[in-house]
């Protein structure tokens, strides 16, 4: 069997997609938070303490930070130990003090609650957790429902997560250092690195296409088929995860390309396995070790990976499919042998480093202090990159909206086949992020009415 039908058939590169839920509990958080962050939900945490205590596992997205400190004190010191980072210390944005001198309120606070608590309750999600930081100040970060149901583990905020197809812009902000450090050229033709990729042709033609390039890799123009509706055997080059990334490239430069490179856009995770194993040989390094190197440890992302341990793995939210009305589990990949890392949809990380990232970018590739990307990749990252825009406008490694008229998207964004959602919004100061463990396409209603009903408490100021 292959690891594509025991991860139970899940898109690892599509679109957003949606998800399921059951019931909800939060795990209180640390007592260093903010008052507003600490004890608006502790008469609600009351209610439920007992329960609290049999509470255990498994969510995606996020949930409310509550508790009094002497309320339940046992139950607290539990659920903080549950919360503790599986591999060293997060690095987290700092929390708001002041929600007033951000505009917001707390009916506001509760509304985006209240929307997240009853998609739990509705068993339309299982668990959950939301961030939102506004001028680099966390507003509302919180979790609701279970990381998983059988075992009433609560999903809190720091469940380490795969984020699916939320990984192509970390992928790409590592092409783009590299770039920057010399060491790959963003319009290097893939042959250069992939001797394979040499003369490729497009299906049905007899002469060799115009040559791919790492650009076309990022901007989903590279000649490939997409993620849908393709052969068996090119859909396991993407989901097998026993097979090493080289094995997996090799057999993708054996297939004809679909289209003449940089002459339109289509969606696809075969492309973005090229570019991942393009920087491996160009560095002679695992595209994990590049990745830490290049952008992880540079931003102080201690949890994000690619290759979490077993151990780990057994620690991260169950993965849940509504079918027939109910949450049903889906197989987990803790057993298996990770050989394969699918560069555009197999990233793990958390709801704060996922925050952290996001806020780099929105400080156009500066965080706390450090340069980590210059502004002009950051900016070309936004630029659009495919020969028209078409139904998707997309550039390295985002989806693009907003547009100003320098052509630069003021708002860029990504998510991932497990329901996962990174939102950069320049003209609103904000970065949201949206952490789940199901289907997207089953969770896509709430975390859109999340998304609305931020924008609806940051209204873009008026020019």
């Amino acid at each position: 069997m292959t690891a594509l039908s025991s991860i139970g058939n899940i898109k690892l590169n599509g679109d957003p997609e949606e998800g399921e839920t059951s019931d909800r509990i939060r795990c209180p958080q640390t007592p260093s938070e903010p008052k507003h962050l600490r004890l608006k939900f502790a008469n609600r945490f009351k209610q439920i303490g007992n329960d609290l205590i049999d509470v255990t596992t498994d969510s995606m997205n996020r949930r409310p930070r509550s508790l009094q400190e002497g309320y339940l004190g046992s139950v607290f010191l539990a659920c903080l130990v549950l919360s503790l980072p599986v591999s060293g210390q997060e690095t987290k944005l700092p929390v708001a003090t002041d929600l007033a001198s951000h505009g917001v309120t707390q009916d506001q606070i509760e509304l985006l609650a209240e929307t997240m608590r009853q998609a739990v309750q509705q068993e339309q999600i299982a668990g959950c957790s939301f961030l939102i930081a506004h001028r680099g100040e966390i507003v509302f970060r919180e979790a609701f429902g279970y990381a998983d149901l059988e075992s009433k583990r609560p999903f809190t905020t720091n469940e380490l997560c795969m984020v699916a197809s939320t990984s192509k812009p970390f992928l790409a902000s590592v092409i783009m250092t590299l770039v920057e450090q010399g060491k790959l050229g963003l319009d290097d033709p893939a042959a250069k690195h992939l001797p394979m990729f040499q003369d490729k042709r497009v299906k049905g033609n007899a002469s060799p296409a115009q040559p791919m390039t790492v650009r076309h890799l990022l901007a989903h123009t590279g000649g490939f088929w997409g993620n849908r509706g393709i052969e068996p055997g090119q859909l396991d080059l993407i989901r097998n995860f026993q097979r090493p990334l080289s094995e997996a490239v090799q057999g993708i430069a054996e297939y004809d390309l679909v289209y003449e490179p940089g002459t339109k856009y289509i969606y696809s995770g075969s492309g973005y396995c090229v570019v991942g194993r393009i920087a491996e040989v160009a560095l002679e390094q695992s595209l994990e070790q590049i990745a830490q190197d290049a952008l992880f440890r540079q931003l102080g992302l201690n949890r994000t990976t690619y290759l979490p341990s077993k151990e780990v793995r057994k620690t991260l939210p169950t993965r849940y499919l509504r079918q027939n009305g109910k949450l049903q589990k889906q197989p987990s990949m803790a057993e298996m042998e990770l050989k394969f890392i699918l560069p555009g949809g197999s990233l793990f990380t958390t709801l704060d480093e996922l925050a952290v990232f996001g806020q780099m970018h929105l400080n156009d590739g500066v965080y706390n202090g450090k340069r980590i990307l210059s502004e002009t990749s950051v900016n070309e990252m936004r630029r659009l990159q495919s020969p028209n825009e078409g139904r998707r406008s997309y550039g390295l490694g985002w989806f693009r909206d907003d547009i100003s008229k320098s052509g630069l998207a003021n708002l860029v964004f990504h998510g991932g086949a497990l329901g996962s959602h990174l939102r950069i919004d320049r003209r609103r100061d904000l970065v949201c992020v949206f952490l789940v463990h199901q289907s997207a396409i089953q969770v896509v209603y709430q975390k859109n009415k999340l998304i609305q009903q931020v924008n609806e408490m940051f209204p873009v100021p008026k020019s």
